[in-house]
Formats: C-alpha cells, structure tokens, sequence
C-alpha cells in the first residue's frame, strides 16, 4: 500500500476532495481523523454516510471502549488524533478485518517524549535487568512478571515496540507502525509534507508514500493529480500579506525587527527556544514593547481582530494590554494560538498577527532522525510552521493580512516561499 498524501495549500480543496470521494465511495467503511472536535460536526454533516464519534458514555467511561465497538459493528467513525494514537492491537486487527480507510485531516504526533522519566530511571531500569536497549535504540522489556507501578507504561509501550532510547537518557515514543498499516487505504490532508516529522517517521519505518496535488475541475468536481507546487497562489498570497518592515524616514526611525538583539546575538538565532532561554529582562521587555506599539501605532487594531504566538513558557512575559494571555489557558478569552495549530477557521476574521517564533527542530529529535540515516530539512520545517499559522487569520478569505515576524530568518524564508525558491 501507498499513502496518497494530498499536500495542498489551505483552501485548495483538500478536505473537500475527502467528503466528496466519501460520498462517492459509500460502500466502504471509513475512519477520518481530525486535530479538533469542531471538524468532527462538519464531517457529519455534509457526508452521505452516517459517521459515529466516539463517547466515553457509550464506552463505559472511555473513549476508546466505544472505538472497539464501532469497529466490531462495521459502522463509520470519526475522531481526534488523541484518540487515533490509543489505538490497541485488538481494534486494529479489527479495523485490518473489516478494510477500513483512513482520512487523516493533519499530520499526527507520530514521535513523542517520555518526560516522567529521567536518567536515573533508565539506569535502574537496566541494572534491574528489567529492559535491553537494542542496537537501533528500541528498548526490550525483559521482565513478564513486573508488576510495580513505576515502570509499568514502559512495560507496555515497549512490548509494541515503539520506545527508543536516545542519548543514553532520553526515551522516544514513536508510534507503532500498526496504527498505519492495519488500513486498507489513506489519505493524509496536509501541507508542505516534506518538512513534517511524520514524513521522516515514513522513511525510518520504510512505509511507502505519493504526495499529490488537489484540483477543482470544470464540472465543479475535486480530483487528484501530480505534486506541482507552483500550482498554489502563493504569489497572490505575498501581495495580500503585509509583512512589517523596520523603516527610517528623518527623525522617524523604527527598528522593531531589531531593537531586542544585543551585540552578542546571531540574527539568524534570534528568537528560537534557546535564544529566549538565554534573552535577559531588556530583550523581552523591548519585544513586550514592540507588540504593543505594532498594534496601537504601526497598525491600529482591537484585540479581538489579531493573534499572536510566541513559545508558550515564555508567553507569560510578553502578553500585555494588545496581546492578551489566559492562565488557565481558555483560547476563548485571549488572542494567543500555540504556534503549531492547524486545522481551525476559528481566527478567520483576525486581520493582524505576531509570530514570534524563529523555529527549529529540538536537537534531540534532530538527532534521533539523522542517526537513523534521515535528513531533515529544518528551513520546510520552519516555513510550513508558519504559513500554517498565518492561514488561521483572514489571509485564508484571500483578505489582506498585517503581519509582524521580527526573525530575519523567518522573513527570509516567507519570502523565498512566495517565489518558489523553497
């Protein structure tokens, strides 16, 4: 088997293409997974088959119980990708039984950090003899008749096999490969694939794959054809994108790009994870400043027509009067959007943002790729980040969009996005 990924820009059609091959294929039996239950209502409804959400009141307090129901009785499915990453050995010879085909709307957390467990967990644990740590990393439990509390998720996440020791103190969980396998068909909904984890999960588990364009033909219909990325607008996008620039004009000069780095930054560094780490009080506070300048001078708004993000443990010290933080982290009360997000027309409306984010791969995920003979492309990464973010506001409405991106790196890269040139 062959995932077709359809790798298209927001708006291009990509979920449309899904529902209308669904509603054109009702004789088979399908699981469409999505990152929010907001999707899930819009699946429901403008589909012809009848899709089932799972319910822990159905499941007898889980989610994940009803799951295995609805596979035994062959019915359609839709879900979360937390719940997708539950699935057992049990409902995926099941769903490997009655041939079901995965929609999968988004990539997945296909690799993850165990953080309860640190070095000196892993060092008893191999003193212990309770596990062995294979030549490619992949942690073997030894010990059926554990029974202790402590380490018994690493008993049964590394009896799927699916727990990497990285580094002599760093546990990975990756996926099983089951989870994709078990399907007759899929479909992964995405964009620039090729900077995505998961595309580098498929090559270290060897699982085959074909991106594809998606197009509206002259019947009004979706239909798949070869990858072409200069099929996208991404020249339009540019002109609609309104992208802040320092300026100096006699006494009115303005450096906001610039104004947070001290003599000892690399421009290219600034704003990644480790630079905040390091940043001192006056780097964040000028940055504080400059979000709140950005929106009440450079480019008037309300605080309910933008979004910001930056990474969100340091968050707190830059949310002020414009840019708005809820500590009990309820989205509905702030303007802030995790970095990452995707998958959600809930910011459409938002005509400025802030992305304050210069982003790279952490190293140690980095790492676990590159030992295992896979390059990563860590400028796709970064760029698909943030056009992914930038497509929540109302550049998704083809509606001109402000935008405030103070990493040079970023900006380099947004513009050789815009001429093809990435």
């Amino acid at each position: 088997m062959t995932i077709k990924v359809i790798d298209a820009i927001c708006g291009a059609g990509k979920t449309s293409y899904a529902i209308q091959y669904m509603n054109e294929h009702t004789d088979k039996l399908f699981i469409y997974v999505t990152p929010f239950l907001t999707e899930v209502q819009r699946i429901k409804d403008q589909t012809l088959l009848e899709f089932h959400e799972p319910s822990s009141k159905l499941g007898k307090g889980k989610k994940i119980n009803h799951v295995k129901e609805l596979v035994e009785e062959g019915l359609n499915i839709v879900m979360t990708h937390e719940l997708f990453a539950r699935l057992d050995v049990e409902i995926l010879l099941n769903i490997k039984r009655e041939k079901y085909v995965l929609i999968m709307d988004e990539v997945a957390n296909v690799l993850d950090t165990l953080n309860e467990i640190d070095k000196d967990d892993i060092r008893v644990m191999r003193d212990s003899n309770l596990i062995k740590i294979e030549e490619d990393g992949q942690i073997t439990w030894l010990d059926p008749l554990y029974q202790g509390k402590k380490f018994n998720d690493i008993k049964l996440l590394s009896q799927k096999k699916n727990l990497f020791l990285h580094n002599n103190s760093i546990i990975f969980w990756t996926m099983p490969v089951s989870n994709f396998k078990s399907f007759k068909e899929i479909f992964i909904l995405t964009y620039l694939f090729d900077g995505q984890i998961q595309k580098y999960y498929y090559e270290m588990k060897e699982i085959d794959y074909k991106k594809h364009s998606v197009l509206k033909n002259k019947n009004g219909n979706y239909e798949l054809t070869k990858y072409d990325k200069c099929l996208e607008p991404r020249y339009e996008i540019g002109q609609l994108l309104k992208i802040y620039k320092d300026y100096q004009n006699g006494k009115s000069v303005s450096r906001m790009n610039s104004n947070y780095l001290n003599k000892k930054n690399n421009p290219e560094k600034a704003l990644s994870k480790s630079w905040y780490d390091k940043a001192d009080t006056k780097q964040i506070e000028q940055l504080r400043k400059n979000l709140v300048s950005i929106f009440r001078t450079q480019n008037a708004v309300s605080n309910d027509e933008l979004f910001w993000t930056s990474f969100k443990n340091h968050a707190p010290s830059l949310k002020n009067v414009k840019c708005k933080l809820n500590k009990k982290d309820d989205r509905s009360k702030d303007n802030f959007v995790p970095f990452n997000t995707r998958a959600t027309n809930n910011y459409a409306d938002r005509t400025a943002t802030a992305f304050l984010i210069n982003r790279f791969m952490n190293p140690n995920e980095n790492q676990f790729f590159s030992y295992r003979g896979i390059e990563v492309d860590e400028e796709l990464l970064a760029i698909s980040d943030l056009i992914q973010f930038l497509f929540r506001g109302c550049i998704r409405n083809n509606e001109p969009m402000y935008c405030y991106v103070p990493s040079a790196r970023m900006r380099r890269l947004l513009k050789q996005w815009i001429n093809f040139e990435i």
